[in-house]
């Protein structure tokens, strides 16, 4: 009997320095149901072991035994007196844990083992939540003899058992916030950086390096401060430090140059302190709003109402040299005829150019008055032809400037369109303009062509041999103030207002391009 003791403390000691020696507080919840079920087998050998764990207090989650389960009870934690044995809880913390609806307390004990005789149940919780439970039965009425003697001897165990489980759920919940966080922050839409209070970037989210084009990597760690134009450092750096002093701050706009791009973004940061375990501020976090399209939309509309004052003014302008312009045709013209058989030649010559170069003025200032004023025509049967040959016609100077070398194909079967035909003068202007000042300073060719696809459809196609369009850009081209013209030169409002007048015609346009190969649009117009 004393060998036996002997023998049983031994191996109870040696459990005890397993499980202390390969028990941490990184182990899942599989790991540690390996190693105190192996534990169990050796300090306990014949009898039967059952481990279960739960999750969130409701179900069940890892199930471990050496035998065949009773069906009926597999998934209920079957308890009598002394399943808290040990663990000390106050009243209201037992009923608390008691409330779990994995718990079924009876009278008298009730085997977990299809084979066993009888047992016990040891309830794996702390003061505040169930993880799970332990039982140890015996397949025989003499191997019961040693029920209290087990009891006793198992309980270290499951101290170390719900230490271990209380962590193993407290990291991996660590982990699942942590992660959920990272995505969070990482798919945030808004522009987030997170700075140490020397100013070095300690995380950015994927929103802040696509607009300012960085490598997350390469930049981590680098001073924030350098991601800005140097003039500008000094309106940061207070809004920075206020917030390490534990104030935050709001809306300061910052310009940020695009890394590798000519591009610029513009950003509005709201600043808060980070703080540590200590509560001491350990960096700040920058929420920004991306403000870009908004200041580039800003910019459009300044710029789209200057041209329309300008426009204006123009046309007013144009207006105010029909007069003048009148006076010359007329006196030109008369003096021709009175000083036909005086003059020479040459002379006379000289001032039919002068009346020809009045008439000319004079059609291209009617011209430009009609092209600007607001159209309030009805729609009628237009000859598409003719108005894209008037079209071309008006823009003569740019082609001119533009040293474009015209190249026209315009069939004689073209049908009628029904439409606007001021409207329709206003998108082949667009277009051609715009295919010249696609063209590079040496120029280059435009050419326009006109056919009847069938018997209801024409189409009219305008291409340059110019730099092309990116595909990147080539997607946006329709929007309104998209431009990749320099400033003053465009608008980013023709193209969207060319493709609403042919919406509004029920007529369709499409472009194609290639980089340094040419830009084609192509209208398809309904035909009578």
């Amino acid at each position: 009997m004393n060998d036996q003791r002997i023998f049983v403390d031994a191996a109870f000691l040696d459990g005890l320095i397993t499980v202390s020696k390969h028990l941490h507080v990184t182990m899942s919840e599989d790991a540690i149901i390996d190693l105190f079920s192996g534990v169990f087998e050796k300090v306990m050998p014949g009898r039967l072991v059952c481990i279960r764990t739960v999750r969130g207090s409701s179900a069940l989650n890892l199930v471990y035994a050496n035998g065949k389960l009773r069906a009926d009870r597999r998934d209920v934690f079957g308890v009598a007196a002394g399943a808290t044995e040990g663990l000390k809880l106050l009243p209201e913390e037992e009923a608390h844990i008691f409330a779990s609806p994995l718990i079924q307390q009876t009278a008298e004990y009730a085997p977990l083992f299809e084979n066993a005789h009888t047992g016990f149940s040891l309830l794996l919780c702390d003061r505040i939540q169930l993880y799970g439970a332990l039982t140890i039965e015996y397949p025989t009425v003499q191997d019961a003899f040693s029920l209290e003697a087990d009891r006793q001897m198992v309980l270290p165990f499951v101290h170390h058992l719900v230490a271990a489980l209380r962590n193993a759920q407290l990291m991996t919940e660590t982990l699942r916030l942590k992660e959920y966080w990272a995505k969070l922050f990482d798919n945030a839409n808004a522009p987030v950086v997170v700075v140490d209070r020397e100013q070095r970037i300690t995380m950015m989210n994927r929103a802040f390096a696509d607009m300012v084009g960085l490598d997350r990597d390469a930049f981590t760690g680098e001073d924030f401060l350098s991601l800005i134009p140097s003039d500008n450092r000094a309106r940061l750096l207070p809004f920075i430090i206020n917030a390490i002093r534990g104030e935050p701050s709001a809306n300061i706009e910052m310009c940020f140059p695009v890394h590798n791009s000519e591009d610029v973004a513009y950003i509005a940061f709201n600043a808060a302190p980070l703080r540590d375990e200590n509560n001491a501020v350990a960096g700040v976090i920058l929420v920004g709003q991306d403000l870009t399209m908004v200041r580039e939309l800003q910019r459009q509309v300044i710029h789209t109402e200057k041209l329309a004052t300008l426009g204006q003014v123009a046309a007013g302008v144009a207006h105010e040299l029909n007069n003048p312009l009148t006076s010359i045709m007329v006196y030109s013209s008369y003096l021709s005829s009175k000083l036909a058989g005086t003059l020479e030649a040459e002379d006379l010559k000289k001032l039919t150019r002068i009346h020809g170069g009045a008439k000319r003025i004079q059609k291209f200032t009617r011209d430009l008055v009609t092209y600007a004023r607001p159209s309030d025509e009805p729609p009628e049967l237009v000859d598409i032809v003719k108005t894209l040959e008037h079209a071309i016609s008006f823009c003569e100077h740019t082609l001119h400037s533009a040293h474009a070398n015209m190249v026209l194909s315009l069939a004689d079967d073209i049908r009628p369109v029904y439409g606007v035909p001021s409207q329709f003068e206003q998108v082949f202007v667009n277009l051609i303009a715009n295919a010249c000042h696609a063209l590079p300073s040496t120029g280059g060719d435009i050419h326009i062509t006109a056919v009847q696809e069938d018997a209801q459809r024409a189409s009219i196609t305008i291409a340059d041999s110019g730099g092309g369009i990116s595909t990147t850009h080539l997607q946006r081209v329709f929007e309104p103030f998209y431009t990749t013209k320099e400033i003053g030169k465009g608008t980013g409002l023709g193209l969207p207002i060319v493709r609403n007048i042919l919406k509004n015609h029920n007529a369709t346009i499409a472009v194609t391009s290639e980089p340094q190969r040419g830009t084609s649009f192509v209208i398809v117009l309904p035909t009578t």
